[in-house]
């Protein structure tokens, strides 16, 4: 069953775009009049947040009288008049918002702030075994407060501030480190484990600005050299989380267990959340399905710009197809390109997959026994959920005059989740065609995205395989 919770408050959305109060219809406001600019704190009562906790899908409604508007601030910026909408929220945590209340004479001086939480984080992929299982060691063991080594530069500076809610970790690294293990967070624990039996672990990891050297450890708490893993280079987007995980380890004896995290090399200002940690003997079934991991490596990337990368130098046309919700089409979406970069707008939402597309026609061949790899940058100043991203054959006009469609012959069809203002690469290593192709097209879907969204696409590789 849902669990859906009803608040009486704003919302917080993580996207931050232009308003302004003379984008309203005419119908929104009469003349000014002697009621003079509205008092917020009048309206507390009619600002209704509706969270489905089950999908984290956050419905936000403002119930007021005709010729009052909302005006929706979100991290100090004004994002909408909207009185009704709806936000998905990846991360679990406690959210907050201020609105300020518009009226024919203007805008309130003060402002309603309001909070709701979203209880869980939902993964873009797979999610870990499960926290709340009783088979979960961490949740029942004695955890010691965490210990610190932080030392940019190798000299050592105070602890960073950290949080403990829930199980959750969150960690303020406020100074910059350069180097593996200069900032070091250690956990001791009262877990033992055996020899005679195999575990699995997990956790989930997320950086408030891209970290591609994060490092995960579970080792002997009385010998560095005695442990499960240590896991280097960890990548993590900035406010993408992931979930590090490990599955049917040969168990070890060990007293007393202690998970390490090296977040050396971070930035400046970078806040680390660790999250949903599990610890469980293999032999107990929490009803996880493990994913089949894709042992694929990322290949070694050709410059953007260099010779080497087929996407230059080849010819395209693009091609669009913006529908509403009955699929009847919209004007096109505005297109800049700023030399390999390609910037849409979309003003108004969609419903559905494919109600929002857009693809490159171009004139590359392939054949069947070539073998390429694909790259390609997406930033998005709204979340967006199953993006898809595919590499297809054309379809051409027969002689019949009659479209011959090759949805079926691709090199790959990925959907992807992109998180507001943070940058995703998507990448395909090792493809082959099925079929030949007489002619490549790259397919965009960016349906179900809400109104007023910016896409930015960049830095396209098309390159034959390289190790």
């Amino acid at each position: 069953m849902k669990k859906i919770y009803s608040y009486i408050g704003g919302m917080l959305l993580t996207t931050a775009m232009a308003f302004s109060i003379t984008a309203c219809s005419p119908d929104d406001f009469t003349s000014p009049n002697e009621a003079g600019i509205p008092v917020a704190s009048t309206y507390e009562n009619t600002i209704q947040i509706d969270v489905d906790q089950e999908t984290n899908w956050v419905t936000f409604t403002f119930n007021a009288q005709p010729g009052i508007t909302p005006v929706w601030i979100f991290d100090g910026k004004t994002y909408s008049s909207s009185f009704s909408m709806k936000k998905y929220y990846r991360k679990a945590g406690d959210y907050s918002v201020d609105v300020k209340i518009a009226n024919a004479n203007g805008v309130s001086d003060g402002s309603i702030s309001k909070t709701f939480r979203i209880n869980k984080t939902i993964m873009n992929g797979f999610g870990g075994f499960v926290y709340e299982s009783d088979f979960n060691m961490w949740t029942k063991a004695t955890i010691a407060a965490p210990t610190f080594y932080y030392a940019p530069g190798w000299s050592a500076i105070a602890d960073p501030a950290y949080t403990l809610e829930n199980g959750t970790y969150t960690v303020k690294l406020s100074e910059a480190t350069d180097d593996t293990w200069q900032a070091q967070m250690a956990m001791a624990t009262n877990i033992s484990t055996e020899a005679t039996k195999n575990y699995d672990f997990s956790v989930i990891l997320t950086a408030s600005v891209a970290h591609s050297n994060v490092t995960v450890k579970l080792v002997d708490s009385t010998d560095d050299g005695n442990f499960y893993f240590e896991q280097k280079g960890i990548k993590l987007e900035a406010n993408e989380p992931l979930c590090f995980w490990k599955s049917n380890m040969p168990g070890i004896d060990i007293a007393n267990l202690k998970l390490v995290f090296d977040f050396g090399r971070n930035a400046a200002g970078t806040d680390m959340t660790i999250e949903s940690i599990v610890l469980k003997d293999h032999a107990n079934d929490d009803g996880t399905e493990v994913p089949v991991i894709d042992e694929t490596p990322e290949p070694t990337w050709v410059a953007v710009d260099s010779k080497d990368n087929l996407w230059n130098g080849m010819t395209y046309v693009n091609k669009f197809f913006y529908a509403n919700s009955d699929w009847s089409p919209k004007p096109n979406p505005a297109l800049v390109i700023d030399g390999r970069s390609y910037s849409l707008s979309f003003p108004e939402a969609t419903a559905e997959a494919w109600q929002n597309q857009f693809s490159f026609e171009t004139d590359l061949t392939a054949d069947t026994e070539t073998a390429y790899d694909f790259h390609v940058i997406l930033n998005s100043t709204a979340d967006l959920k199953n993006v898809t991203v595919k590499l297809v054959q054309t379809n051409e006009i027969g002689e019949d005059g009659k479209e011959i469609k090759h949805d079926g012959n691709f090199f790959f069809d990925k959907k992807v989740d992109l998180v507001a203002d943070s940058e995703k690469a998507v990448w395909a290593a090792s493809v082959k065609a099925p079929e030949a192709m007489h002619a490549i097209s790259l397919v965009f879907d960016f349906g179900g995205n809400p109104a007023n969204t910016d896409v930015t696409i960049k830095d396209i590789i098309l390159q034959k395989h390289k190790d």
